[in-house]
């Protein structure tokens, strides 16, 4: 019998060519096999992988490489998907130069786009790049055309939301679309803005305004724009956010009560590279690049960092010692 074919009836059992003695002369003939054979034995029966009625993908369920081959094998030819969403990222500031160009005497190279492209794909958005505005109305405005048109889901706006008399993000939101808030109690991250254009195709375009540190940047598209993406992607609510540990903090902390502090820190690691706890099974943190390192534009700190620990309201002090929450940066 072949591998894969249909077991001859009356059979309850087989064996491997291994484990016997090919039949010399015309078939039917005897086979010598030097092994037991039980019931069962070497076959693979209907079902036994996936019994009639089980459930084998749930809504929101990540189409992996092995997850289309378990849809495949169980006879599905098609599946019904979220696709990936589609997210632009806008750069803006007059200061504002793309990587690799001369920046003259007051430029500075754009981070943010590119690092924001990055988060956005990470995600499990697809993104598009729109380019880098300057600080006039009418060039923003121009550039947020996208959201309009339902050419994306969401735009993504780095710079010009605070209330410096070039920050012209929020006006141009409330022009295609409308502002539905402004500021939110974070740290490093307070300018944030968020808007919705209600487009002619009866759809909706998500609109972030980012701060223009970089840090702050990456931060708030962690606590706000990424959840927006994979929901947007079709992930149910409880996958929307990363993991959460428990850690116990070894530097001394202070800061301004009032907003809720997300500190850059790494993990300590034992010998074998894992993240180190204590005995209540904490893992042990301390803030990356030490305490210099907190700065919202201090993206050496941010690229080493683990995750981000988590300071209440409330807390204008933690002493070396203190249990706080960590968001893990690598994990979903």
């Amino acid at each position: 019998v072949q591998v894969e074919l249909t077991t001859p009836a009356g059979a309850d059992g087989s064996a491997t060519g291994e484990r016997g003695r090919d039949a010399a002369g015309p078939l039917p003939a005897i086979v010598l096999v030097h092994a037991a054979i039980g019931a069962g034995s070497a076959i693979r029966r209907a079902g036994d992988d996936l019994p009639e009625g089980l459930t084998i993908l749930t809504a929101g369920a990540r189409l992996t490489p092995a997850a289309i081959g378990l849809a495949a094998g169980a006879g599905h030819d098609s599946l019904m998907v979220h696709r990936r969403p589609r997210v632009g990222i806008l750069a803006t500031g007059d200061e504002v130069r793309a990587p690799g160009r001369a920046l003259g005497p007051a430029g500075i190279p754009d981070a943010n786009g590119p690092g924001l492209m990055a988060l956005a794909d990470e995600a499990g958005a697809e993104s598009q790049n729109l380019g880098i505005a300057s600080d006039r109305l009418d060039d923003v405005r121009a550039r947020l055309n996208a959201a309009r048109f339902g050419e994306v889901e969401a735009i993504v706006v780095s710079g010009g939301v605070s209330v410096g008399p070039y920050d012209v993000v929020r006006t141009a939101f409330a022009e295609i679309g409308r502002m539905e808030l402004w500021r939110v109690a974070v740290q490093p991250g307070k300018p944030f803005a968020f808007g919705i254009v209600e487009r002619a195709d009866g759809g909706r375009t998500l609109l972030f305004g980012l701060p223009g540190n970089p840090v702050s940047s990456f931060v708030t598209f962690e606590l706000f724009v990424r959840p927006a993406i994979r929901r947007l992607a079709g992930l149910p609510l409880d996958r929307l956010v990363r993991s959460i540990d428990h850690a116990v903090l070894l530097d001394d902390v202070t800061k301004s009560p009032g907003r809720r502090a997300f500190l850059r820190v790494v993990a300590e690691r034992d010998e074998d590279g894992a993240p180190s706890r204590d005995d209540r099974g904490r893992v042990r943190i301390r803030l990356a690049g030490g305490g210099r390192g907190q700065g919202s534009h201090v993206l050496s700190a941010l690229a080493v960092a683990d995750g981000l620990a988590i300071v209440p309201e409330a807390v204008d002090r933690l002493a070396a010692g203190a249990p706080v929450d960590l968001w893990w940066l690598d994990r979903d």
